[in-house]
């Protein structure tokens, strides 16, 4: 990842933590300004010493790295209730970049990503004290990004600027599959067609598009990767690709 890279990815979550501030302070749900703006700093810092003296591992070369650790080991932890009921509780424990990356051993960018990336405007309700005291909590906050977006709890973009405003509705649904748009769906994945453009996005349950999952095998690996998501039998969406980049890339998961 180039220094720019990094930086552009720095800002998005701090974007990501500032939605978080800027709720009013009388919900409940809202984030601490303190203890989130010291969690910012501590992650601002990380990256920022992180630039010079060491070059971040690109998304695949991360990827065929970790997998190749760590296949089968999020297994023991999907039976586990990984969830809490309410984001507050969750920030509250969520460690911040140092402390995850000394904890685990995570580069910057795995643990940006894991910590906030995947999250973006949504309700973090991960269960960090039992993620963190656990024996992989690599694995185990992979698990609980997966039991997150496969769950019945309100995360849908609750930190996004529109949250409570009569624009919320259309918002929401702007990013969200419908029938129109959506040319296949399996699991956490989805093709998903808008103005002659297809793309395979990784979505939650509900619906929600959580971010573009890539169009090679090792872009698509890296999503599943980092949201704990299975690409089993996603082959079967290959012939609704509409390139044949992507129709090969998803042959590949047959």
């Amino acid at each position: 990842m180039t220094t720019i890279a990094q930086i552009d990815q720095l800002i998005s979550n701090l974007q990501g933590l500032k939605a978080s501030i800027a709720k009013p302070a009388a919900d409940a749900e809202g984030a601490d300004f303190a203890s989130v703006f010291e969690s910012a700093v501590s992650d601002a810092e990380v990256v920022d010493k992180g630039l010079a003296p060491m070059t971040l591992a690109s998304n695949s070369a991360v990827s065929a790295a970790l997998l190749a650790s760590e296949i089968g080991g999020i297994a023991r932890f999907r039976s586990i209730d990984l969830l809490v009921d309410t984001v507050q509780v969750s920030r509250t424990a969520r460690p911040n970049m140092r402390e995850f990356m000394d904890a685990t051993g995570a580069s910057a960018a795995d643990a940006s990503e894991l910590l906030y990336g995947v999250i973006g405007s949504n309700g973090d309700y991960r269960d960090w004290d039992t993620i963190m005291s656990s024996d992989n909590p690599i694995d185990a906050a992979r698990a609980a990004t997966a039991q997150l977006y496969n769950s019945s709890l309100g995360y849908e973009m609750v930190n996004d600027a529109s949250y409570g405003t009569p624009e919320f509705a259309d918002e929401l649904a702007a990013k969200s599959l419908s029938d129109e748009t959506t040319l296949g769906k399996h699991g956490n994945f989805a093709l998903h067609s808008t103005e002659n453009v297809s793309s395979l996005m990784a979505v939650s349950s509900s619906g929600l598009l959580l971010r573009g999952a890539g169009s090679t095998p090792d872009q698509i690996e890296r999503t599943a990767w980092l949201f704990g998501f299975s690409t089993e039998g996603l082959g079967s969406l290959a012939q609704k690709a509409e390139t044949a980049a992507l129709k090969d890339a998803l042959e590949s998961f047959a």
